[in-house]
């Protein structure tokens, strides 16, 4: 069972206890029943919150009560939960992970090849970082009946979204061109379906680490390198590149050892 199988199961079993509440209220009196029904409504937001915003509030929890998690093999993640840090001959290293989304492009041609102009840009940026660091890019074979769904969909949401904006008493030419552009692109891809081709998804992140005689001097090292990282790689490359925390953090973490084997457990991970 995964994370969200066990949420979903949370959040089904109190739906179904504060339901046995209101029916045997009787057994439980008024206001007995109403404070439990309170509480059932409470532990489903609880529930929900935490599996959908746990990777934000985690970090708050355990920096507010100085928290430390031991994850085996020497490493350990301080209350912060931004770093993983390890003592490696009496000194501290800090390694952090970043996040790392392409935007796409409105065009059609927006999955073309990468142009020598780009892989330029991409040389002179790592040039101007001084220290190493790693980017990694994980790549799966995407679900073709779903990615065509999902193309399909974004087709028919900008073709309404067009005509609705032509039907305007005014309509805006940028409005036009984007949602035009947004139709052309949704075809380009279902012609490339169609002609065989099977789409990939990718999941990139990058990885750095700070050195330091203590755990605070090496997780500030490791920060300022993300900065860098951040100012140099992603302006010159158009690319957001995030810090990550919590639960997305350990995730990356855990990639590094292991990638399950499967797409649906890959996928379901995410």
């Amino acid at each position: 069972m995964n994370e969200k199988n066990a949420a979903y199961a949370a959040i089904a079993c109190t739906v179904f206890g504060v339901g046995v509440v209101y029916l045997n209220l009787s057994l439980f009196g008024g206001v007995m029943a109403i404070a439990l029904s309170v509480l059932g409504a409470l532990g489903v937001g609880a529930v929900y919150v935490s599996f959908m915003m746990g990777y934000m509030a985690m970090p708050l929890v355990t920096g507010f009560l100085k928290v430390s998690e031991e994850i085996g093999g020497g490493y350990r993640i301080p209350p912060s939960q931004d770093a993983v840090v390890k003592d490696v001959g009496g000194t501290c290293h800090a390694t952090m992970y970043m996040a790392v989304k392409f935007y796409e492009s409105s065009t059609a041609d927006a999955e073309a090849p990468l142009t020598s102009t780009y892989v330029d840009l991409w040389e002179r940026s790592l040039s101007q970082i001084k220290f190493p660091f790693k980017f990694c890019l994980i790549a799966y074979l995407e679900d073709i009946a779903k990615y065509r769904e999902r193309i399909e969909d974004k087709r028919y949401s900008a073709t309404y979204k067009l005509g609705k904006e032509r039907e305007s008493g005014k309509p805006d030419a940028l409005t036009l061109d984007k949602w035009e552009r947004e139709i052309q692109r949704a075809n380009a891809m279902l012609e490339r379906l169609a002609e065989g081709e099977k789409p990939m998804g990718v999941v990139q992140y990058a990885v750095t680490t700070g050195i330091g005689a203590n755990e605070g001097a090496a997780i500030a090292a490791a920060r300022r390198q993300v900065g860098e990282i951040r100012s140099t790689a992603a302006n010159a490359l158009n690319v957001e590149i995030k810090p990550l925390r919590g639960e997305d953090m350990k995730r990356c973490f855990t990639w590094e050892h292991y990638i399950p084997p499967e797409r649906a457990d890959f996928v379901s991970s995410l």
